[in-house]
């Protein structure tokens, strides 16, 4: 499309500065082989090339010369000037710089052996063909083999070109070095001129170029990096947005609409990176039509591009008429719709079919925008769709939408779309084709709807199974039937008919916000609702599709005071009676009741039905197990209550054997002992004056007759006057101790005497020890069981003295047998030393203080605490756990072997302390510390139970 002479020119202008660059380095091989050390500067004053013997003689590179346009290579110099010349030369240097003049310089550079040579450096400027100043180029001679005279800093060094200089030079440096310097010279003059005819060449080729871009048809332009426009041209190319008398100096992005003027600045950044040409196709929305343009980018020297910009709307146009011809010959017979879109969204093509489809003509259709045919809730979906095959350039997955009829239908489809690209790439429109899907969507809706009725059902089931709370049943039923119908208004009364008045009860009721509450709470009566009430109570489905349309004036007042515009009712008839009703009410206009709603309103009423008749049984269910459960209860209370009196009668009765039994033996045996004691003292008596006659006769009758003599000396008479006092004795001794056993045994079997009485409690306690001493005394292989009795000065406590009796010989025994056991594994305790804390007894010793020795003890204690007397019986035993100290006067509950224990003797002795006595009784134990039994008795006397 473009110029070929302009393209030439172009490219002769990007190649002249590569021609000029490669002349610099065939000049720099030929210095190469001059005999002297020469180097060059830029205008910038930074050294930028060391020839090889300059690089060879420092050390540098040797043999290889260095180069750099542009950049800095001065650090070489710097580094092999000795430090002491450094500053020095420098300054020389900047001062013949600022003033671009020649200038001589002498300093000491480091030699590749390390050594440091004098050196004579001599430089003059470099200027362009324009005149400009380029830098400097210089050549240096080693002064070391000169005479040190000459060679000394002293030496005058100047910047400004003198004759003295030359003629300096000329006496320090050999005739051959002089011959070769001067043809050095004539090279690099050979070199300057050839330079000077390229930019004279590159001048006039420019100028060409000027003089062909007058009459070139294309738009042209000439930026920097930026955008910003250097030069510009207008050509044959109309533009409204570029004006050519103030568009020099602004940027594209100012003259062009955005979109437009961001591509452009992307297509400049590009050829300055690659440095090749860049081409891309856009759109002008100009006031007759949209122009069609084609942007060549060409990269120039100093980061700068030429533009030119041609009208191919015509051509685009005519390759577009040929694609519609094709496209249109492919697409007249498909059964499916296909379709080209343009970028802004406008139908440019149709197929015939889509006539027959959706009933709109072609025409109706092609040059309008596809947004009012799609659905508003899918055009999201489709714009997000276009989008993406915008920007990927790729095509997407089928997308499905809903198209609108000419009828007013919607119809649904699914379409696949690509993007159709122009040469370059770049994407000019949309094709696609779509087909209908209708009736597969409208079998999935069913689906699904069924699914969601099928998926109600099933919650409802589930919530009947998972909760017999029938108002939990009804709330979740009309909340699910209010969801899936999108109904607005929803409830379920209750029909009351054993009130005086039967009514309607509304139970729970779910309904849009704007609505107020049906009934305001209040009951409807049949007479407000009789054509509703009538069908509802003879079981019969009523479906108001439109309000306005029932014939009965009262029902259709009701239904329009409430706002409903369509209606539907379903009874609910239950096993056990109860009757009731889902109403569901539709504000907004007519509302057609289908078949399947009302088939799955139908099972949710046949679920309910169940459901309540399933929760009537199960409130029933349960409160005849609530009555059963309070029954059993009762009745377990008075077995275990019977078995108490039971035990404790049996106890009873055996205490009361034993006592008849201690009481006929105690009188049996009271009468002949206490004629046996009686008739001791008289004995005694009697048998003193014996002997004392005996003694007489041996006085006055001496000495006896040999059978008197033999008599006593068999007898042996002095023994027998001796031990025979002491036989008396022992035998007064012996009956004491039966007259205190008797009188313990009546003292002990005296608890069927008249009611409570007061007694001495210390006399109850030695009674049972008395009873008990036979298991208190050391046996083979069991040491004696010491008891330490610790009494209070106690008064008379009014008491059942027998029931008391039997709870000391209770704990007494039950103490006794812990010894015995702990004395059989050898396992004593330490006792726990926790009575006084918890009674509160100021400094109370250790129950126990003598638990540390193997020695089985009982410790009896007694004492009045304000109103109560407490004992306490504690024993250094093996202590029990906290399980076992819990169930202690559990009934029944023993830890002793069987046939050892009943189980009920704490249990007897707790009802005779806390029932009979009003008292209280507890253990303090703990396995390794003992038992402590504590009674605690009201100093005044308490009603028993």
């Amino acid at each position: 499309m473009f110029s070929k002479k302009v393209q030439s020119y172009i490219n002769q202008i990007i190649i002249a500065p590569s021609e000029i660059q490669q002349d610099e380095k065939v000049f720099c091989r030929q210095v190469d082989t001059a005999p002297l050390m020469i180097w060059m500067s830029g205008y910038n004053a930074l050294y930028c090339y060391f020839n090889s013997n300059w690089l060879e003689f420092t050390g540098t590179a040797t043999g290889t010369s260095a180069f750099v346009q542009g950049e800095e290579i001065g650090n070489i110099w710097t580094c092999s000037v000795h430090p002491e010349d450094r500053q020095r030369c420098e300054d020389i240097y900047l001062r013949a710089f600022a003033v671009h003049d020649s200038f001589q310089r002498q300093y000491r550079l480091r030699r590749a052996d390390g050594e440091y040579h004098w050196i004579l450096d001599t430089a003059a400027p470099r200027f362009a063909v324009d005149g400009s100043f380029v830098g400097y180029i210089g050549y240096c001679i080693d002064l070391t083999e000169v005479p040190r005279v000459v060679c000394q800093p002293s030496l005058t060094e100047s910047y400004s070109p003198s004759t003295n200089s030359s003629r300096r030079l000329r006496k320090i440096t050999a005739k051959k070095q002089a011959a070769e310097l001067a043809k050095a010279l004539e090279q690099l003059e050979a070199e300057t001129t050839k330079r000077q005819a390229v930019e004279a060449q590159l001048s006039q080729k420019t100028s060409e170029l000027a003089a062909i871009l007058q009459v070139l048809p294309d738009l042209y332009f000439r930026l920097n990096a930026d955008g910003t426009i250097l030069d510009y041209k207008a050509g044959k190319v109309e533009s409204l947005y570029i004006s050519p008398e103030d568009c020099q100096g602004k940027s594209l992005r100012e003259c062009l609409p955005t979109s437009v003027g961001d591509r452009f600045q992307q297509a400049i950044t590009q050829v300055l990176q690659t440095q090749y040409e860049v081409s891309f196709e856009y759109t002008l929305p100009l006031p007759e039509k949209n122009n069609i343009f084609e942007a060549r980018l060409l990269p120039l020297p100093d980061q700068q591009v030429i533009v030119l910009v041609r009208d191919i709307c015509d051509n685009i146009q005519e390759a577009l008429i040929e694609s519609d011809a094709k496209f249109r010959s492919i697409v007249e017979n498909a059964n499916n719709i296909i379709f080209s879109l343009t970028l802004e969204g406008i139908f440019s093509y149709v197929s015939p079919n889509w006539t027959e489809i959706f009933g709109h003509e072609v025409a109706e259709v092609e040059g309008k925008s596809f947004i009012p045919f799609i659905h508003p809730d899918d055009v999201h979906i489709c714009v997000d769709y276009f989008q993406r095959i915008l920007t990927t350039g790729k095509k997407q997955e089928a997308i499905e939408y809903r198209v609108k009829h000419k009828n007013g239908s919607w119809r649904w489809h699914t379409s696949n779309s690509s993007a159709i690209k122009d040469a370059n790439g770049n994407i000019i429109n949309f094709v696609g084709i779509c087909h209908d899907t209708t009736d597969r969507k409208q079998a999935e809706i069913a689906l699904k709807e069924s699914a969601q009725r099928e998926a109600l059902l099933n919650r409802l089931s589930n919530h009947i199974r998972a909760s017999l709370d029938l108002n939990y049943i009804v709330e979740t039923a009309v909340q699910e039937i209010h969801h899936l119908f999108q109904i607005d208004r929803c409830a379920f009364f209750w029909y009351r008919q054993d009130a005086d008045v039967p009514y309607w009860d509304k139970v729970y009721e779910v309904k849009s916000s704007f609505l107020p509450c049906l009934l305001n709470d209040q009951e409807a009566t049949n007479a407000e609702i009789e054509l509703i009430a009538a069908k509802t109570l003879n079981g019969e489905i009523i479906r108001i599709n439109d309000v306005e349309t029932v014939g009965d004036s009262i029902a259709r007042q009701f239904l329009q005071d409430f706002g409903f515009t369509a209606f539907m009712s379903l009874p609910v008839h239950t096993q056990s009676g109860e009757i009731g009703t889902f109403s569901c009410g539709y504000c907004s206009g007519f509302r057609s009741w289908l078949d399947n709603e009302v088939e799955l309103l139908q099972a949710v009423t046949v679920q309910l039905a169940i459901a309540i008749d399933q929760a009537k049984l199960y409130t029933q269910s349960r409160i005849a197990a609530q009555t059963a459960q309070d029954k059993a209860q009762q009745l377990e209370a008075a077995l275990l209550e019977l078995q108490q009196t039971q035990a404790q009668l049996i106890q009873t009765e055996k205490m009361s054997s034993l006592g008849q039994l201690v009481a006929g033996i105690a009188h049996e045996i009271n009468n002949p002992v206490n004629f046996i004691y009686g008739n001791i003292s008289h004995a005694r008596e009697y048998t003193k004056d014996l002997l004392h006659l005996v003694d007489l006769y041996q006085q006055s009758y001496c000495p006896p007759t040999p059978e008197i003599h033999q008599q006593i000396h068999t007898i042996d008479l002095d023994f027998l006057k001796q031990d025979l006092p002491k036989i008396l004795d022992s035998m007064n001794m012996g009956a004491e101790r039966i007259r205190q056993i008797v009188l313990s045994l009546r003292n002990f079997s005296r608890h069927d005497e008249d009611g409570t009485k007061a007694v001495d409690i210390h006399e109850g306690i030695d009674s049972t020890l008395l009873l008990l001493q036979n298991r208190l005394k050391a046996k083979p292989g069991n040491p004696e069981i010491q008891v330490i009795r610790e009494y209070g000065n106690l008064p008379p406590i009014v008491c059942h003295a027998g029931q008391m009796n039997q709870v000391f010989m209770n704990l007494l025994t039950n103490a006794i047998d812990v010894l015995e056991e702990g004395l059989g594994i050898g396992d004593w305790g330490l006792g726990t030393g926790e009575w006084g804390k918890v009674f509160q007894i100021p400094n109370a010793p250790c129950p126990m203080p003598n638990a540390q020795c193997p020695i089985p003890t009982i410790r009896i204690r007694s004492f009045i605490q304000e109103d109560r007397v407490i004992i306490s019986i504690a024993d250094n035993g093996p202590g029990m756990t906290e399980e076992v100290r819990k169930r202690l006067f559990d009934p029944f509950f023993t830890t002793k072997p069987v046939g050892k224990g009943t189980g009920m003797g704490l249990s007897i002795s707790y009802q005779i302390v806390v029932n009979k006595h009003g008292g209280q009784i507890q253990c303090i134990s703990a396995p390794g510390q003992g038992s402590e039994f504590v009674i605690m008795i009201p100093l005044q006397e308490q009603p028993s139970t």
